[in-house]
């Protein structure tokens, strides 16, 4: 949870009203993201960890501690498996 992360790879990326729709240019994949993922993707365009995100969407959001993390390990984790987020030394 410490680790720093960021996001990788290619991604062509355009925003419709309020929701971020995403292209995988390598495998041609699409991807569709509501406001909170959204936000932890713009997020993850510099080097952080998954505790700060966290802690900041806790400001911008009203969610629980709880909730908020287990959201963020999920997201983060289907970034993952898509080879959408790296971690950074």
């Amino acid at each position: 949870m410490n680790g720093r992360i960021q996001r990788s790879g290619e991604q062509s990326a355009a925003y419709i009203e309020k929701t971020l729709l995403m292209m995988d240019l390598q495998k041609g994949q699409y991807f569709s993201l509501n406001a909170m993922a959204t936000r932890i993707w713009e997020l993850l365009e510099h080097p952080t960890t998954q505790a700060a995100l966290v802690a900041t969407l806790l400001v911008e959001y009203e969610v629980t501690a709880e909730v908020c993390s287990a959201e963020v390990e999920t997201f983060l984790a289907e970034l993952r498996q898509h080879n959408l987020l790296g971690d950074v030394a």
